[in-house]
C-alpha cells in the first residue's frame, strides 16, 4: 500500500472507533467504497484494538490481568519503611512517601504491582535494581533497594520534590530556545551516564522527568531500565513473551512496537519525542487514540520541528529530527552521540549576554528615529519648501517604526518562544519605513548640501547609517541572540 492508502486506512480506522460497535462495520462498507484491501486493513486494526483494550494508554510491563496493590494508608507499616502518604501511581506499582527508620531519612517508595511478582521477574527485577542502583549521576534518581517484605516487593528510591515535565507543560506556554536547549542537554547527559552503564531506561517520557524546586532535572523509574551486560542470560536480553512489552506507545521506537529487542537507540527515539513535545506542546505523532498514535509512530513522519518552532537553537532541532528518525541505525547510538551534538551550538551559552546587544540595538535605532525626526525639522526650518513634505514622511515613518521594534522588545521579555514569528511578521513594514526613513534624509541632504556642507554630510550619513543598520547590523545581531535567521 502506498503511503496515501496507510493514511487513509488510518483516518477510516480512528473514525471507526468512533462508531457504535454494532454498526462500525456497516459504516465502514460505506467509507471504504469497495475498496476490500483497506476495509481488510482498517478491520484487522479494529480487531487488534479491540483485544487490546486500554491498555495501551498507559504504561505496562506484563499481562494485564492481576489487580494492583492495595493501598497503603498513611502510618502503615512496610519492615522499616513508615508510610507517609501516596505520591502517585503508574505501571509499575503505587509511589508513596515513606521514611526509612535505618537511615533516618524520606524517599519514594515503589510497590511494586502484583504482576512483577513471579520468580523470573524477581530476578530480573533484582539485577536491574542493581544496576540502576549504580548510577550515580546527579541527574538520575538514585535507587537505594529493591526489597522484598512478606512476600511483596518494593523499590525504594530518592524523593525528589518538584513536578514533572508533563506538569511543566500543563501550566501552560512554551520554554524559550535558551531553557528548551539547556533541558535538552541536561536529560541526554544524565541518559548519556545511564547508556555508558550499559543500562537503558525504556520508557523515557514527560512523566519520569523531574523537575525540582531547586531547578535540577531528574530521570525517574531507572528501577524499570533493561540492563546490557554479557553476563545477562538470553532470555533476558529478549523477553519476547505476549503482553511483556514495557513502555508507552507514543513514546516507544518502531522496533520495539514491532516486538524487536531493544537498546539505547530506542531511548534516543524517546528523547526526540519528549523533547518535541516539550518544545512544541504538542505530541509528534498526536492521535485521537493510543493505538492510533502508535500507528502513527510506525508509518507517519513528524511535521519538521523547525516548521513550528522556528526559533529553536538549529543544534536542538536537528538533534530531535535525527532522533526520530524510523530506522534505528539512521538515528544516534546512544545518548553520549546526542550530548556532543548539542555541544555544537556555540551560541547557547553566551545567547543571554548577546540578547541584550539585540535589545540595545532595538533602542539605539530608535533613538536614530529621534534624531531623524529632528533633524527633517530643522531643515524644514531652515528650508521650507519640499523639505516640509520630507519632514512629514521622515516623522511618519519614525513613528510606526518605533511603534513596531517596541513591540519586538514587549514580545522579547514576554513571549520570547513568539518573537521570530513577530518579527517575520512585522518585518516588511520595518524595512519598507527603515527605507522611507533613509530616502527621505537622503533628499534632505542633497537639498542642504550646496548651502549648508556640513549638516547635509552629516544628514547623508545618517541616512545611511539607518539603512546598514537595518540590512547589515540587525540581522547579525537577530540571528547571533536567538540562533534564527534574519
Amino acid at each position: 500500500m502506498t503511503e496515501s492508502d496507510w493514511a487513509r486506512v488510518r483516518d477510516l480506522f480512528e473514525r471507526a472507533l468512533d462508531q457504535n460497535q454494532s454498526e462500525a462495520l456497516v459504516w465502514l462498507d460505506r467509507e471504504a467504497g469497495g475498496d476490500a484491501p483497506l476495509r481488510a486493513e482498517v478491520v484487522s486494526l479494529l480487531e487488534h484494538h479491540r483485544q487490546a483494550g486500554a491498555f495501551l494508554s498507559e504504561p505496562v510491563a506484563v499481562e494485564p490481568t492481576a489487580s494492583d496493590h492495595p493501598t497503603l494508608e498513611p502510618g502503615h507499616v512496610i519492615g522499616p519503611y513508615t508510610i507517609v502518604r501516596e505520591a502517585g501511581r503508574g505501571g509499575m506499582g503505587r509511589v508513596y512517601v515513606a521514611t526509612d527508620a535505618r537511615l533516618g531519612r524520606t524517599v519514594a517508595l515503589k510497590a511494586v504491582r502484583a504482576q512483577l511478582a513471579d520468580s523470573a521477574q524477581r530476578d530480573r527485577l533484582r539485577r536491574e535494581a542493581r544496576a540502576a542502583a549504580a548510577l550515580t549521576h546527579p541527574g538520575i534518581c538514585t535507587v537505594y533497594a529493591l526489597e522484598e517484605i512478606d512476600g511483596d516487593l518494593f523499590i525504594a528510591s530518592e524523593l525528589i520534590e518538584g513536578r514533572t515535565l508533563r506538569q511543566e507543560m500543563a501550566s501552560g506556554g512554551h520554554p524559550s530556545g535558551s531553557d528548551a536547549l539547556q533541558t535538552a542537554r541536561e536529560i541526554a547527559a544524565a541518559l548519556a551516564a545511564a547508556h555508558a552503564a550499559g543500562v537503558t531506561h525504556g520508557d523515557l517520557k514527560p512523566e519520569n522527568i523531574m523537575r525540582a524546586y531547586d531547578g535540577r532535572l531528574k530521570i525517574l523509574d531507572f528501577g524499570l531500565a533493561r540492563v546490557e551486560p554479557a553476563s545477562l542470560d538470553l532470555q533476558a536480553m529478549h523477553d519476547t513473551r505476549v503482553g511483556a512489552i514495557a513502555g508507552t506507545p507514543g513514546y516507544m521506537a518502531p522496533e520495539q512496537l514491532n516486538g524487536r529487542p531493544r537498546d539505547a537507540r530506542a531511548d534516543v527515539f524517546a528523547f526526540g519525542v519528549l523533547m518535541y513535545e516539550y518544545a512544541c506542546g504538542t505530541h509528534p505523532f498526536d492521535a485521537s487514540t493510543p493505538l492510533g498514535m502508535a500507528v502513527r509512530v510506525l508509518e507517519s513522519d513528524a511535521r519538521p520541528i523547525t516548521a513550528v518552532r522556528p526559533d529553536l537553537p538549529p543544534a536542538l532541532a536537528t538533534v530531535i529530527e535525527r532522533c526520530l528518525r524510523k530506522a534505528a541505525g539512521d538515528r544516534f547510538a546512544s545518548a553520549a552521540e546526542i550530548v556532543q551534538a548539542l555541544s555544537h551550538d556555540t551560541h547557547a551559552v553566551p545567547r543571554a549576554r548577546v540578547a541584550t546587544w539585540w535589545r540595545a540595538h532595538q533602542l539605539i535605532v530608535v533613538g536614530l528615529y529621534s534624531v531623524a525626526s529632528i533633524a527633517a525639522w530643522q531643515i524644514k526650518e531652515v528650508r521650507g519648501g519640499s523639505t516640509t513634505v520630507v519632514f512629514l514622511m521622515v516623522g511618519v515613518t519614525a513613528t510606526v517604526a518605533a511603534v513596531f521594534r517596541g513591540h519586538l522588545l514587549f514580545t522579547e521579555r514576554v513571549n520570547g518562544a513568539g518573537l521570530m514569528a513577530e518579527r517575520r511578521r512585522t518585518a516588511p513594514v520595518t524595512l519598507a519605513v527603515d527605507l522611507l526613513m533613509a530616502a527621505g534624509l537622503a533628499v534632505d541632504g542633497a537639498i542642504m548640501a550646496s548651502s549648508a556642507p556640513l549638516p547635509a554630510v552629516l544628514t547623508l550619513a545618517l541616512s545611511v547609517g539607518l539603512v546598514l543598520a537595518r540590512l547589515v547590523v540587525e540581522p547579525s545581531t537577530t540571528a547571533a541572540a536567538f540562533d534564527a535567521g534574519a
